[in-house]
């Protein structure tokens, strides 16, 4: 069963490479281990072939209902009818953020979800084929190992396939039924050879985009204009390439779009000057010295991309290398051209990352020292706006508290990223009107989710306004460095919120898309930060996943009856099944601690002198029992001592000298000499020394002698 587990465990480890942090191996693993333990004990127990599967899948659908549906069942554990609904929701939840998450994908609870019930599944056929045929372990095994490859064969990583494979030779080795060692080598070499192959011939769900630029975006005077219909192309198309000494890689934006008329946002244009040259970018506006900055770089070559809007990072002070006539704006330090294509351009930024920390962040200041512009909302606004800004984020006491719980209730389970609902029911753009729709459909892509939270913060007296461009994107290792990819299914909306002393600051509403900041997570953010530098930092070798340190906050699956959003994560899943796996552990350990007492209880009756012949035989039998032994009621211990001795050779003169204490006990005068605890610990030894190590585990942790009393054996 450990071996099992532990291979079962080793597989599933190869899904980091399509998941951010750990917690969905943890639930995953929590469920593998609970359903072992659960069909080990039982079998022990329990004659009826079938019913170690059905305590195991009871157990399971125990751990599934109070992990994650406990509101929804009878005293927060026993399933109901509501909480079937509630996994059927959650199934689905999932398999929609599947497909529209990039990777590494973020693990919602419903994803979460759907991973618990599928180790849950596999651990109860894995136990299956180990007891039927251990050569049928390869199905759990193998089903795990494949879930990277069918999502994506190119980051398939052969240390989990070859990991696995050396479980899977072992459960041979050591199962039930033993295998040749050819055997063995041929099946270990389909598990270890075929998935590998299937690694790299699998084309997975993420297609090679298309390199041409006929069929590029067009980014147009507001590149918000046609985000949509890019998301929605069909064959993605390779628009930025970039590497960065940012190891996480970076948002690329292409406009900021800050006057809101009630029926769109639209960038502020304002006629180039001299000065306004890419050699030198002015300030970014509120930042002050007081915030920690550090000066990084971006290498970045553009293809599939028509218009006049180039892709850089925020803020950018200094632009190297591009070809044509470029000026930048001056509040959102974006950059266009009124002659030049940025289609094939090839350049280097440098710009700050802009690190706040806690006490930064929620300063309250009374100067506004930025545009009213940017609080600016039309005269008739739809109630629903107004009315959920204000349940959702009015009881915080910061802006920095609103933003995040707008933010938040955002990324919770209540909303659903679609680029086709919006089209489909009507209600596609980023008006307040469809702002409002949005608000009761709860569908929507990064168009709808930053428009909302851009009107949200304004109706809360945030400074907001809405950035497009590109998110991190996906990266890969070509002759020794991480180079980002920007493909069309990476164009992005997201707004951006504005602090005094900070300035500008990103934020990511859209579920399961782009990575959200490091200060959405308070907890990281709480430390003071080092003093600002002004110094470029070492060019670092990016990592191979632009998110997975994005310090999510994951959302919990329901909001409050306020409207408020909480986060969390998977919430208190983990720690209620910890607590059932302890529980589980715990009843696992009852014929252990049962049989210890009812030696110590002997044991103490002897050193009192009250029966111990026979109490002193009844632990020897016992003992015997646990240990492998038929020992019956209906034989003597002399006859017993016999079949001992004839075994355990080297020991027979002890085993003799005990039984004749024992008889001399039991039938000699009440001064004879009493029974010696010595000597039965001796024959006890001797015993335990017979067998293998296995059995000798398992005569402590499942002890016949216990176990015959339930099954109603005496003669175990």
């Amino acid at each position: 069963m450990l071996l099992l587990a532990a291979t079962l465990l080793i597989a599933l480890a190869g899904f980091r490479v399509t998941i951010n942090d750990s917690s969905w191996w943890i639930v995953g693993s929590l469920f593998i281990v609970l359903v072992l333990i659960t069909t080990t004990l039982v079998r022990q127990v329990a004659r009826p072939a079938w019913l170690p599967t059905v305590a195991g899948a009871g157990v399971a659908l125990l751990g599934l209902t109070v992990g994650f549906a406990s509101d929804k069942a009878a005293i927060g554990i026993i399933p109901t009818p509501d909480t079937l609904t509630r996994f059927g929701q959650l199934i689905n939840r999932a398999w929609d953020e599947i497909a529209v998450q990039s990777l590494p994908a973020t693990p919602k609870v419903s994803i979460v979800f759907l991973i618990a019930v599928s180790c849950a599944g596999l651990a109860l056929v894995g136990d299956l084929a180990l007891r039927a045929a251990p050569a049928l372990t390869a199905v759990p095994i193998l089903t795990l190992l494949l879930v990277p490859v069918a999502v994506r064969a190119d980051v398939a990583q052969p240390f989990w396939y070859s990991l696995a494979a050396i479980g899977y030779l072992a459960l041979l080795r050591i199962g039930g039924r033993r295998t040749a060692t050819p055997g063995l080598l041929l099946l270990g070499g389909v598990v270890v050879i075929g998935s590998l192959v299937l690694a790299s011939i699998a084309p997975g769900l993420d297609q090679t985009p298309d390199q041409a630029t006929s069929n590029g975006v067009s980014t147009g005077v507001n590149p918000l204009v046609n985000l949509g219909d890019d998301l929605r192309r069909g064959a993605p198309v390779t628009a930025v390439t970039y590497t960065t000494s940012n190891s996480q890689g970076v948002y690329l934006r292409l406009a900021t779009l800050d006057t809101f008329d009630g029926r769109s946002w639209t960038p502020s244009l304002v006629a180039p000057t001299d000065r306004d040259k890419l050699s030198a970018f002015p300030g970014a506006t509120g930042l002050t010295d007081a915030i920690k900055q550090t000066k990084l770089t971006a290498k970045i070559t553009v293809g599939g991309i028509q218009g006049n809007w180039l892709p850089l990072p925020y803020p950018t002070t200094k632009v190297t290398g591009t070809t044509g006539t470029w000026f930048w704006e001056t509040q959102g330090l974006s950059v266009r051209s009124t002659t030049t294509n940025v289609g094939g351009q090839s350049y280097q930024a440098t710009y700050l990352d802009v690190q706040p920390d806690l006490a930064q962040l929620r300063a309250i200041s009374t100067t506004q020292d930025v545009s009213d512009n940017y609080l600016d909302l039309p005269a008739k606004l739809p109630s629903i706006i107004t009315t959920t800004a204000k349940s959702v984020a009015g009881s915080a006491t910061t802006d920095y508290d609103r933003a995040l719980a707008l933010e938040n209730y955002f990324q919770s389970d209540l909303f659903r990223y679609s680029t086709t609902a919006p089209v489909k029911q009507g209600y596609d753009g980023t008006g307040a009107d469809v702002v409002a729709e949005f608000l009761q459909k709860k569908a929507g892509y990064c168009v709808h989710f930053a428009s909302s939270m851009a009107i949200m913060a304004r109706v809360l007296g945030i400074p907001s306004r809405v950035a497009v461009g590109f998110q991190p994107g996906q990266s890969s290792l070509q002759g020794g460095t991480s180079v980002f990819t920007l493909t069309t299914h990476d164009l992005h909306a997201w707004p951006e919120l504005y602090f005094h002393g900070i300035g500008w600051l990103r934020f990511e509403p859209t579920p399961g898309r782009g990575a959200e900041p490091t200060y959405s997570n308070p907890e990281a953010v709480a430390q003071p930060t080092d003093a600002p530098t002004s110094q470029a930092t070492p060019t670092a070798t990016p990592s191979a996943n632009p998110s997975s340190a994005a310090g999510k906050n994951l959302p919990t699956d329901e909001a409050s009856n306020s409207g408020h959003a909480t986060s969390g994560g998977i919430g208190t899943a983990p720690l209620i099944l910890l607590i059932l796996l302890g529980l589980v552990i715990a009843i696992a350990l009852v014929p252990a601690v049962g049989r210890v007492l009812v030696r110590w209880r002997r044991m103490r009756a002897i050193s009192r002198g009250r029966d111990p012949a026979t109490q002193a035989w009844a632990e020897v039998r016992d003992t015997a029992r646990d240990h492998g032994w038929l020992a019956p009621e209906t034989e003597t211990a002399r006859e017993f001592a016999a079949r001992l001795s004839m075994v355990l050779a080297e020991n027979s003169d002890r085993i003799a000298g005990f039984r004749g204490q024992v008889e001399s006990t039991a039938y000699g005068r009440p001064d004879a000499a009493s029974l010696s605890l010595h000597e039965l610990r001796a024959v006890r030894r001797a015993i335990a020394r017979s067998v293998s190590p296995r059995e000798r585990l398992r005569a402590v942790f499942l002890p016949a002698s216990l176990l015959a009393r339930v099954r109603f054996d005496p003669d175990a």
